[in-house]
């Protein structure tokens, strides 16, 4: 008989979605069927969904074959009488009481004609991947705005407002919770204007701290606490010589100890406006600070650098990494996560480097991506041990990545 194989399921507040952290096991090699080498999982306890027959064709190799018992099925789509089981590589279903391995089954129904078709070309009824990603660059542009205007404030008054900042961050802490935490990755990662980069830098930040309390499990006041950080802590490049902040060329050992002074510049804007809050102020001030000491302003020690710090740090070098800038090209997420493998121990706290890297290999599987040669490809998996090169589809066929075809950046819309 067949190993069946529980996956994993994620529950957000909008439904059950397949977690791409799916657990495969080989089908053991019996009498009737000779199939050594396919795979098979089991569904339990899910509704199937045109969604969620996406995401598996997203997530699963193309052999991947399916059971799902019918009674998991919502009646509006299928036929309860109909199947019992679908295989997604022949897209196909079979009917009660006959067998997915008989070649000579003739009762066999096209997924598609069992799915409610969406009509192409209408935006109402767009694939609901790109429709939920739509809504959340929709809401993030709206983040912007408001974002934009604390800035703005910043820059003229040389304070920020308190309350809007700390009822902004509690806003945007209810987003993350709410959103597929790959559209929030994926909308941090579109190409942006330069001329901004502060606004964008900082509310991607806000937002990748707000994923990493997410993944931590933080209740929501510390949560927040972290999405406000990152949302404050350049805050102090608003009093940096422009011309040094967007100089194109290397900077002199002067003009980088003018850069290392925002931290301080920050931590001054925020008191000044009144925030008293410890955990952000040692966020904001120490997010530069590295575990082995090397850091600034302070060259803290570890164990004197806080908790929130270390995480804004991997989130601040992240989008500063996948960022294009006047003096630099952008990096894909994989460059970076292999830079963090690689540097992680020495300068930043492992434990939340690894915390950022599995989580973030979870949410990049299914996603699609542009690779050197302008090709489009989904990732269908990433090797922790080979973070650099994932193995992806393009046009139907499997291929592992290298040096001579990589992924260049996440695809936008």
């Amino acid at each position: 008989m067949f190993e069946l194989v529980p996956v994993k399921l994620r529950v957000l507040p909008k439904g059950l979605y397949l977690d791409t952290a799916v657990y495969q096991k080989k089908l053991i090699r019996t009498e009737e069927l000779d199939v050594q080498g396919e795979y098979s999982m089991l569904c339990e306890n899910v509704t199937v969904t045109p969604e969620l027959i996406a995401r598996l064709q997203r997530v699963l190799f193309p052999s991947g074959t399916v059971y799902l018992p019918w009674k998991y099925m919502v009646e509006e789509l299928f036929d309860k009488d109909i199947f019992l089981e679908f295989s997604l590589s022949e897209v196909r279903a079979i009917r009660n009481g006959e067998k997915f391995w008989d070649k000579s089954a003739t009762n066999t129904i096209p997924i598609s004609e069992l799915v409610k078709s969406q009509k192409a070309g209408d935006p109402a009824k767009e694939e609901p991947y790109a429709k939920k990603l739509r809504e959340v660059i929709e809401q993030y542009n709206g983040f912007r705005n408001e974002t934009e205007k604390v800035i703005e404030q910043a820059a003229v008054t040389g304070k920020v407002n308190k309350d809007q900042c700390e009822s902004l961050s509690k806003e945007m802490r209810e987003q993350v919770n709410l959103s597929d935490p790959a559209m929030i990755i994926q909308t941090i990662s579109r190409i942006r204007d330069e001329d901004e980069y502060l606004l964008t830098h900082s509310l991607n930040v806000a937002f990748l701290n707000g994923l990493m309390g997410k993944w931590m499990r933080l209740d929501s006041a510390a949560q927040a606490e972290l999405v406000e950080i990152g949302l404050l802590h350049d805050i102090g490049k608003l009093k940096v010589d422009r011309d040094i902040l967007n100089k194109p060329s290397r900077l002199t050992e002067e003009e980088f100890a003018e850069i290392k002074k925002h931290p301080v510049l920050s931590l001054e804007t925020l008191i000044k406006s009144g925030i008293k809050n410890k955990t952000i102020l040692d966020g904001v001030i120490q997010h530069h600070e590295k575990v082995n000491g090397t850091g600034y302003p302070l060259k803290l020690d570890a164990v004197q650098i806080s908790e929130f710090a270390r995480v804004t740090a991997i989130s601040d070098i992240y989008d500063a990494m996948v960022t294009k800038r006047v003096y630099k090209d952008p990096h894909s997420p994989f460059v970076i996560l292999n830079e963090f493998a690689q540097e992680g121990y020495s300068e930043l706290d492992i434990k939340y480097v690894n915390i950022f890297i599995n989580c973030m290999i979870e949410e990049l599987k299914g996603k699609e991506i542009i690779m050197n040669d302008g090709k489009e490809a989904q990732v269908l998996l990433v090797n922790p041990r080979n973070l650099l090169y994932p193995i992806v589809n393009v046009s139907g066929k499997v291929v592992e990545t290298g040096e001579k075809f990589h992924c260049v950046r996440m695809k936008h819309i």
